[in-house]
């Protein structure tokens, strides 16, 4: 019966980070195409890139409350929320430039800040900004 109880909490962390990277997924090619839309229309690339992100996070933050760990999307959790969005954000950046400073490859130290803001963004949001109360 102990291996029942501790497999569940994984399973549905399991669950959960699947369904993290798929809003994920379709909440980059969202901002990727309301960015184009906007510039397309004539704004300037940081507008467009504003008014992408603005967006892409408010959706993620619906989507991710609703469908990844089902709990209300109040004005808390949306602050909380978005300090993970900061937080993330900052690993993201440290590790690039880390491994920008030991390779001199700037492709590769983008690549790898990737995993470190995905993996950090769902901790954060897992057990802090969405954690059920």
């Amino acid at each position: 019966m102990n291996g029942l109880r501790t497999t569940a909490p994984r399973t549905e962390s399991l669950q959960q980070f699947i369904k993290y990277l798929l809003v994920g997924g379709l909440n980059t090619a969202i901002s990727a195409v309301i960015i184009f839309v906007v510039q397309a229309a004539g704004a300037s690339p940081i507008v467009a890139n504003i008014v992408g992100y603005a967006i892409g996070v408010t959706f993620s933050f619906a989507l991710n409350s609703k469908f990844t760990f089902r709990t209300a999307a109040t004005r808390h959790s949306a602050m909380r929320f978005l300090v993970v969005v900061l937080i993330s954000y900052l690993a993201n950046l440290a590790t690039m430039l880390a491994v920008l400073h030991l390779t001199h490859a700037p492709y590769v130290a983008q690549l790898c800040g990737i995993p470190v803001y995905v993996i950090v963004g769902f901790l954060g949001n897992k057990y802090w900004a969405m954690r059920a109360r």
